[in-house]
């Protein structure tokens, strides 16, 4: 009786699991015909309304009045256009409901509209060529890889700073860090970031750089990777792990005998990350706020992980035990500037804004590592770089203290700040004007170093190849101007081009390994 009654549980469960796949796929089906035909009836409409504007206006005005967005945004058609924000509360509730809808999302949804592989045709190749990025010139099955980090070797200049290889290299990302929150000149607010500044003042200076991408993950993508990533699914509520690998920093050095270590005072579980860094990008090493919140379980309470005093505590206390016996790459990102803040410095001149209190907070924190790295063992041997994974977004704290300045509001993406500190305080002072963008920064310590090898890097160095090509940098309130349906075609063939590489991880060839040349 038991093996019957076990059999008919089984039996409806099946059916039911059949049923709710078939309703969901007539959803899409639907959803697909109703998508088609509002095209077809929105062709002749205006630029902004209909399809054809993705239902939103992106102007200035809007997106300064927080309330407005978030209505603008609610009835926006095109996915492509969509900004979403995450709810940092998600990781406090009882995981059963978002597990359940993470399963039927991701094994039906996910899969019934997942992108097959798209060829781009010869116009938007020679499109990127002219931007600065061969396609298909080594492999049809990896578009993006290339023989060199040059578009043309002979512009390779001679004259940039050199970095000698072995020579340690720690790059700090500092969450949300626009360049206008440094700008004392600006804002007037003098003592904000006075740690950073002092190392301004006493690096060399990349003046000119945008960020290329947004959020954090793809901002660190960007930077590290030099490679644009768009795949951005959320699965009840909360991003899928990264299915694919790309070309890091990391993988290159560690060619070199590095060590390789990343510390950040967010969550080593947030779309697998820990597994990304270690098991595809060649970190030795991960350490998020579950191992730096051991003994400091207090500083967990609010946001996403602990403060980044703890996690600059943490990383002296790890470089001091560190042997010395291989160089290292150490990468470091802070979280106080995340929204939800973490305040846990206060000035007056804030006037209660927890966004430039929480930037305080974290310059405070930098600052005693500033003052140990300048009287350290690594002074003198090692590359200190300090820039932003990304701009500030668009938050109601940013928009309050950002509407007395107009004309520097730009949520998302704008100038961040890439300042490089020589070993022994070399080119102190001195600034590179080049327009740049963060997918450039790896392929210009490339060019510092002398490295030279096949890549699928996006970016360009910014000493040798950056000025021949013009820095592509779309603002928001662009993003719905002119959008025809032909121009929506073209998109939405460049998205399916990128989603199948990412989907099946086609960036970079399995069998690839880092041989210099």
């Amino acid at each position: 009786m038991k093996k019957k009654l076990v059999a008919i549980i089984l039996v409806v469960n099946c059916l039911s699991a059949l049923l709710a796949g078939v309703v969901v796929y007539g959803l899409v089906f639907l959803g697909g015909i109703a998508r088609q035909s509002g095209q077809e009836s929105g062709v002749h409409g205006s630029v902004n309304s209909g399809p054809a504007g993705a239902g939103i206006d992106f102007n200035r005005k809007t997106l300064m009045d927080r309330e407005k967005t978030m209505r603008s945004l609610d009835n926006m058609k095109e996915k492509l256009f969509r900004l979403k924000t995450d709810d940092p509360l998600i990781y406090t509730r009882l995981p059963e409901g978002e597990f359940f809808k993470s399963l039927i999302s991701y094994y039906l949804l996910s899969r019934m509209m997942s992108v097959k592989a798209v060829k781009l045709d010869e116009e938007m190749i020679r499109g990127y060529k002219e931007k600065g990025t061969l396609l298909y010139t080594l492999d049809e099955n990896y578009p993006l890889m290339k023989k060199s980090i040059y578009v043309n070797p002979s512009r390779r200049a001679g004259n940039s700073p050199y970095i000698k290889p072995g020579t340690n290299i720690i790059i700090i990302f500092v969450e949300s860090l626009s360049k206008f929150f440094l700008r004392d000149d600006v804002h007037g607010l003098t003592g904000l970031m006075p740690n950073i500044k002092a190392m301004e003042r006493e690096s060399f200076a990349f003046t000119d750089m945008y960020n290329s991408s947004f959020p954090t993950i793809k901002g660190l993508i960007a930077a590290l990777g030099s490679t644009i990533y768009l795949l951005d699914e959320n699965v009840g509520g909360t991003r899928i792990p990264i299915p694919c690998r790309f070309l890091f920093l990391s993988d290159i050095v560690k060619a070199l005998n590095y060590t390789t270590i990343h510390i950040q005072s967010a969550s080593e579980r947030f779309i697998s990350m820990k597994d990304f860094f270690m098991q595809r990008q060649s970190y030795d090493c991960f350490y998020g706020s579950e191992s730096l919140a051991i003994d400091n379980i207090r500083n967990m309470s609010g946001g996403f992980g602990v403060d980044d005093e703890t996690l600059f505590d943490y990383v002296v206390g790890w470089l001091e035990k560190y042997p010395g016996e291989k160089p290292l790459f150490l990468t470091i990102s802070t979280i106080n500037s995340h929204p939800p803040f973490k305040v846990k410095y206060t000035i007056p001149e804030a006037g209660g804004n927890d966004m430039l209190n929480a930037l305080y907070s974290t310059d405070r924190a930098f600052g005693k590592f500033w003052s140990y790295f300048k009287k350290s063992k690594y002074r003198n041997n090692t590359l200190l770089i300090l820039t932003a994974d990304h701009a500030m977004g668009n938050n109601k704290e940013y928009i309050s203290f950002v509407k007395q300045f107009e004309d520097h509001y730009h949520p998302y993406f704008d100038r961040i700040p890439c300042l490089l500190y020589f070993p022994g305080g070399a080119l102190r002072g001195v600034t590179n004007n080049t327009p740049c963008v963060s997918l450039d920064l790896t392929p210009t310590l490339l060019d510092m170093m002398r490295l030279d090898l096949a890549n699928p890097f996006m970016g360009l160095s910014i000493f040798s190849e950056r000025p021949f090509y013009e820095r592509q940098v779309v603002k928001p309130e662009e993003i719905n101007k002119d959008m025809t349906p032909e121009k929506i075609e073209s998109a939405k063939k460049l998205l399916g081009f990128y989603f199948s590489l990412y989907r099946e991880d086609r960036i970079v060839p399995k069998d690839y390994t880092v041989r210099f040349h």
